[in-house]
C-alpha cells in the first residue's frame, strides 16, 4: 500500500499496537495494513525492540558492567589502570577511577533506557490522539473489556527443570533456525508450533530480556533473551514438554529455560 495519507494513519498507530493497547477493529486494520506496506513494516520493526529497553536484569546489568571482552574483567578499567601504574599513579586512586567509571557507564544507561522509554511512550500517546481524532476512531468506543493485552510469561518446573510459560501454563520454546530479528517457522510449521503473540510482558520470576519481532503478515511475536517464542501442538495441557528436542521443519525445537 503506497498512500502516505493510509501509511501516517497506521504509523500513529504503531505504540498502542506495539504495547497491546489497541481496539481489535484497530488491530486488523493495522495488520491488514502492514501485510501489504513494507515501509510500514520496517517502522514497526524498529520500534518492536524497544520494549527490551525497558527492563533490564539487575544481575547481568551488573555483570555486563565489569566484564570485559575476555569475560574476566572490565576491560576498559583495566586499561585505565594500567595507564595509571605506567604515569605512576598511587595505587589507592585506581579504585577510584575504577569507581567513577563505573557510575558514569550506569548513568549512560540509564539514559539510554529512559530514552527507550519516552521514545515508545511519545509513540504509544501520540497513536492514541490520533486514534480519537483521526480517521480510523470508531463511532462507538470499544466494549469494556475488548482491549488486547499483553501477553504474561510465567515460569514452571517440569522434570526438575524450570522453564518458561504463558500464563496458562503452556512450555514455550525456541526454534534453532531462528534469528534474533526473523522467525524461520511460517506457514504449515506455524500450525504445528503457534507463535507466542506479542507485546508480552514479564511474570513472577522472569528476568530475561522480552521483545517482540515483525512476522511477514504484520503480527507481533514475542522474543524472550533474543529467541522468537512459540508454543506446540504436541502439548495437549500444561506441564507438559512434549516438543523439546524434536527435529521438526527443517530445525530442532528446545524449550526456553529460565536461570
Amino acid at each position: 500500500m503506497n498512500d502516505a495519507g493510509a501509511c501516517t494513519g497506521i504509523r500513529s498507530q504503531l505504540g498502542v499496537y506495539l504495547t497491546g493497547a489497541i481496539a481489535p477493529d484497530d488491530r486488523a486494520t493495522v495488520v491488514r495494513h502492514l501485510a501489504a506496506c513494507a515501509d510500514c513494516r520496517a517502522e514497526l520493526a524498529g520500534l518492536a525492540a524497544l520494549p527490551a529497553l525497558l527492563r533490564r536484569p539487575p544481575v547481568r546489568e551488573a555483570a555486563q558492567a565489569f566484564q570485559g571482552d575476555d569475560g574476566t574483567g572490565d576491560g576498559a578499567a583495566g586499561d585505565e589502570a594500567g595507564d595509571e601504574a605506567g604515569d605512576g599513579m598511587a595505587e589507592d586512586a585506581r579504585p577510584r577511577r575504577l569507581a567513577r567509571r563505573v557510575m558514569r557507564q550506569r548513568r549512560r544507561r540509564r539514559w539510554l533506557l529512559a530514552a527507550g522509554a519516552l521514545v515508545l511512550a511519545t509513540a504509544a500517546g501520540i497513536g492514541w490522539a490520533l486514534h480519537l481524532a483521526g480517521p480510523f476512531a470508531s463511532s462507538n468506543p470499544p466494549a469494556p473489556g475488548s482491549e488486547t493485552t499483553a501477553t504474561v510469561l510465567r515460569t514452571r518446573t517440569i522434570d526438575g527443570v524450570t522453564v518458561l510459560t504463558n500464563a496458562a501454563g503452556y512450555t514455550l520454546y525456541w526454534f534453532g533456525p531462528d534469528s534474533a530479528a526473523k522467525s524461520a517457522c511460517q506457514a504449515s510449521c506455524a500450525r504445528h508450533w503457534p507463535p507466542v503473540t506479542g507485546p508480552a510482558t514479564w511474570g513472577p520470576g522472569v528476568t530475561g530480556a522480552i521483545g517482540a519481532i515483525v512476522r511477514p503478515g504484520g503480527s507481533l511475536q514475542a522474543t524472550y533473551d533474543g529467541h522468537p517464542l512459540y508454543t506446540t501442538t504436541a502439548d495437549t495441557g500444561p506441564g507438559q514438554a512434549k516438543g523439546n528436542g524434536v527435529w521438526s521443519h527443517g530445525g530442532e525445537w528446545h524449550e526456553v529455560t529460565v536461570s
